[in-house]
């Protein structure tokens, strides 16, 4: 009987109908004995709620047809909950919707993170090879491009060093690559293409120096995040027997002339 009492007890806190014979059916199998005696809610159910009235016996009146409101299911399910263990203060505490300014600041927030993590770096290197030399230059990202002045100018700076030599063709990275908002192309994609192009052009053993113009050539192909003005003119080995060295972009030699003579001591000083 009490265990009877008790499923009633949960199907009722979960909002579904109990219902009992009134009559026996011809044929139908005899109810169980505790049906004739059976009365709902009991008063000795713990968590029973002590607003619900008490029935008369429904096994010889009517069936019991127990249609809660929602408020009544709600009351009945913290109750049982409660029985189980399963209820804390807080489970019932209503949770209170954040105000639209509140929202604003979430979602705020969320689209900066968005924007700092997927952000990608702009930029445009060129890589040559001139005899034992690479150079790596740091050309404009919008329309910049290695044409033959710029050529012919990094070919006499490394004749200058003494390292001339017959020159490979120009390869462009220019980053990000693709126009697309859901590609991945963020710093550490962009790094990693760089140290790839970088990886392939060092294969070859003849490469001994590599000539780093402009800042984003030297934070890129030293995995650096310090500015240009820091990185520049100081000898780095990125290999067992080649060494790369910073200075300003050829773009800045070709427009500023003047600062010729500060890349000329960068070289120098760091390459020979």
């Amino acid at each position: 009987m009490e265990q009877e009492q008790l499923r009633h007890q949960y199907l009722d806190a979960m909002g579904i109908s109990s219902w009992l014979p009134c009559a026996s059916l011809a044929g139908a199998k005899p109810s169980p004995d505790w049906v004739d005696d059976f009365q709902y809610p009991a008063p000795e159910i713990p968590f029973d709620s002590p607003n619900r009235p008490q029935q008369q016996n429904v096994a010889s009146t009517a069936p019991v047809s127990r249609k809660s409101s929602p408020e009544t299911m709600q009351q009945g399910m913290s109750e049982a909950r409660a029985a189980l263990g399963l209820v804390s203060e807080e489970v019932n505490k209503p949770v209170a919707a954040p105000t639209n300014d509140a929202a604003d600041v979430v979602a705020e927030s969320d689209e900066v993170q968005t924007q700092e993590q997927d952000e990608a770096p702009v930029f445009k290197l060129v890589f040559q090879r001139i005899g034992s030399v690479l150079i790596v230059d740091s050309l404009p990202p919008q329309g910049g491009n290695f044409a033959n002045n710029y050529q012919q100018l990094a070919a006499a700076i490394v004749a200058a060093l003494g390292r001339s030599g017959p020159a490979v063709a120009a390869f462009m990275l220019p980053w990000p690559m693709f126009a697309s908002k859901t590609l991945d192309q963020g710093y550490k994609q962009a790094l990693s293409a760089v140290q790839h192009k970088l990886s392939k052009e060092l294969q070859t053993e003849e490469v001994q120096t590599v000539l780093l113009f402009g800042e984003a050539a030297a934070q890129m192909v030293m995995d650096r995040k310090e500015s240009l003005e820091e990185l520049k003119g100081i000898s780095f080995t990125i290999k067992s027997g080649v060494k790369a060295v910073a200075t300003y972009s050829l773009t800045e030699a070709m427009q500023l002339p003047g600062i010729k003579r500060q890349i000329w001591l960068d070289l120098k000083s760091s390459v020979a």
